[in-house]
């Protein structure tokens, strides 16, 4: 078992794991930059670095994720880079199991490149998001299943 920062984004949880996460801040100014994708809401200086804000609600689901007191930003590391993920709260920082979810979907042919793994924290459902899809610039359109979808394929 592993241990992951566990977060929510528009009613559903998502997860990275926690060796990706240097820290976990309280910040909503950013330095705008112009040219970039709309889900990238600017840059954070952060010791001596600039870092790039990426608002995890815009990439996924393409709506903004509204500021209010539980809004973070993640601090990420992956492959030599640094990433701020901006997400609408910080559920849990827990060990979580992985689940069979997977394979129901690859066979459906509904796991998208965006899903590293479907986890479990008590009865929900966490999603584990690839560090390549929130690293990577360009906007998808992810088709996002809910949870109810999960349960019906789980029941089958």
């Amino acid at each position: 078992m592993e241990q992951y920062v566990v977060f929510k984004s528009h009613g559903q949880y998502f997860a990275i794991l926690v060796q990706n996460v240097d820290r976990i801040i309280e910040a909503s100014q950013f330095i705008i930059l112009p040219e970039v994708s709309d889900f990238i809401l600017g840059v954070y200086e952060y010791q001596e670095k600039m870092i790039p804000i990426v608002d995890v609600r815009k990439k996924l689901f393409r709506e903004y994720t509204e500021k209010n007191e539980a809004t973070k930003v993640v601090l990420c590391q992956w492959e030599g880079q640094s990433l701020g993920l901006y997400v609408e709260d910080i559920v849990d920082i827990s060990y979580m199991e992985t689940s069979r979810y997977e394979e129901e979907l690859v066979r459906a042919a509904l796991k998208q490149g965006y899903i590293e793994q479907f986890l479990k924290l008590d009865e929900r459902v966490v999603m584990q998001l690839s560090m390549a899809f929130l690293f990577n610039n360009q906007q998808e359109t992810p088709p996002l299943i809910d949870i109810e979808t999960f349960t019906d394929l789980e029941e089958e």
